[in-house]
């Protein structure tokens, strides 16, 4: 059951590159921003279809002084040298920003852009980026609560003349929330986070896709919880589309992928793993066994992907992967 394709057609998306991994690091912040809308026309002419940002203010692995567009600003811009590819972010922050102004900001980008938007949700993570900007980093539990509340509230916003809400830790009080956005009934609303006890059972609830980045062993476990959560609640577990989001890059041979995860800027962004593990759990490899990795994921119901090209800001992973894996996947 958890293998069912959601989805009658695959997608498939890409990070546009905003500086947060460090790869603009030494560019000239105009310079940086012109290659990211180089590179988000690029995605959308050769075929992709949703492109992503991130939701972070300050940069990773480590702390630098250095570009990291803002992502509700950054999907605007994009949204007016884009025509087709919808937008999204890989996930908004429930804590950074009152839940109407959020609302808000993304109905104006469904307008803006004429109907592309898809609302990703998460409950925030990175504690340093809250130190570092004054945010209150609550508990666990309340950071899920948030969630749950923010996830609820917003579709009332999009379509409700005035909404009135009083929550544990949201409230409105006869709020306007205009523009509304242009898809009917709504923009689509992803749940970033793989958490089993509460983040599946508020994407169960609420959520049209599901995101996570992890191995296929735990996408199939993951499929299977959320799977639960919908029999327990009544809801077609179908009609959730989950979607994975891997690292990327493609090499010619094994000889070029060793040499890379030799080098300093090989493998595991964030480290903590062996290099082995960090190849089998990301589309990470040759044509062919990129392709096969991502036929697994295929197979166990995975109907989007949501792809961090390695090599940005250059462009040839993305290039190579719409050319030579995306046509070898049957839908």
């Amino acid at each position: 059951m958890v293998g069912v394709q959601v989805t009658s057609q695959l997608r498939w998306g890409t990070f546009v590159p905003q500086g947060w991994k460090l790869e603009y690091t030494d560019w000239d912040a105009a310079a940086a921003w012109g290659r990211s809308v180089e590179i988000a026309q690029l995605a959308e002419r050769v075929g992709y279809d949703h492109l992503w940002v991130y939701d972070h203010v300050e940069t990773v692995p480590r702390r630098e002084a250095t570009h990291c567009f803002e992502a509700f600003t950054m999907l605007a811009a994009l949204s007016q040298v884009t025509s087709k590819v919808r937008l999204g972010q890989m996930v908004t922050c429930v804590g950074y920003r009152n839940a109407g102004l959020l609302a808000k900001e993304a109905a104006c980008i469904d307008v803006f852009s004429g109907g592309r938007l898809i609302l990703g949700l998460g409950a925030g993570w990175f504690t340093r980026e809250y130190e570092a900007y004054g945010y209150e980093y609550p508990s666990d539990r309340t950071r899920l609560a948030i969630l749950e509340e923010v996830i609820t509230v917003i579709p009332r916003l999009w379509s409700e003349e005035t909404v009135t809400f009083a929550g544990e830790h949201l409230n409105f009080k006869g709020a306007f929330c205009d523009p509304k956005p242009l898809q009917n009934p709504r923009p689509k609303i992803w749940v970033g986070g793989g958490g089993e006890k509460v983040t599946l059972k508020i994407a169960a609830q609420h959520a049209d896709a599901t995101n996570w980045q992890v191995g296929i062993e735990d996408f199939i476990h993951k499929s299977e919880v959320l799977a639960q959560h919908c029999d327990a609640i009544g809801r077609d577990f179908g009609s959730i589309v989950r979607t994975h989001g891997p690292d990327c890059r493609l090499f010619d041979n094994e000889a070029d992928l060793k040499r890379w995860l030799d080098s300093p800027d090989g493998g595991n962004l964030w480290g903590g793993s062996s290099s082995e593990d960090y190849v089998r759990d990301h589309f990470v490899g040759t044509v062919e066994q990129v392709t096969e990795k991502v036929h697994a994921f295929v197979d166990a119901g995975c109907g989007e992907f949501v792809l961090w090209f390695r090599d940005f800001p250059s462009s040839e992973s993305l290039e190579r992967f719409s050319a030579d894996v995306v046509p070898k996947i049957s839908n």
